[in-house]
């Protein structure tokens, strides 16, 4: 079982620049199944911290890994605000989720292909295109 340490992960400039995600502990979700969260809590305003978080539930048949990653992006204070800085506030959030459902009698050679093709899905041209483009496939 891996401890939960910080996490280092480069952002996608075209010169990549490390962020680290410090460890934030575990909370519990609607079912009690544990969940992990990491923060880069780096621009110090807390309503606007990337976060990742981690579960996996256990059942007779399967483990369910369940990982997501939410990049909020606070509103832009423009005009005159009458004297004050208004309170941050979310504009909106971008956010991926993978999930990998891992059969019990799967092997571990099995489960390193499907990462391993998650990780090359993500790295293929189709995929960056759709995301970074908002390009569908035709």
């Amino acid at each position: 079982m891996a401890a939960q340490g910080n996490l280092v992960l480069a952002n996608g400039e075209a010169s990549p620049v490390n962020k680290t995600f410090s460890s934030r502990g575990k909370t519990s979700d609607q079912s009690g199944q544990a969940v992990f969260k990491w923060q880069d809590i780096t621009s110090g305003i807390a309503i606007g911290f990337p976060t990742i978080t981690f579960a996996m539930r256990e059942s007779a048949s399967k483990y369910d890994v369940d990982k997501r990653i939410m990049t909020p992006v606070l509103e832009t204070i423009s005009g005159d605000a009458g004297g004050y800085t208004p309170a941050p506030k979310i504009a909106y959030t971008l956010m991926s989720r993978e999930q990998f459902v891992l059969p019990v009698r799967s092997t571990t050679a099995q489960r390193k292909d499907l990462l391993a093709f998650s990780k090359n899905l993500n790295d293929d041209a189709v995929i960056e295109s759709a995301v970074w483009n908002l390009e569908s496939v035709w």
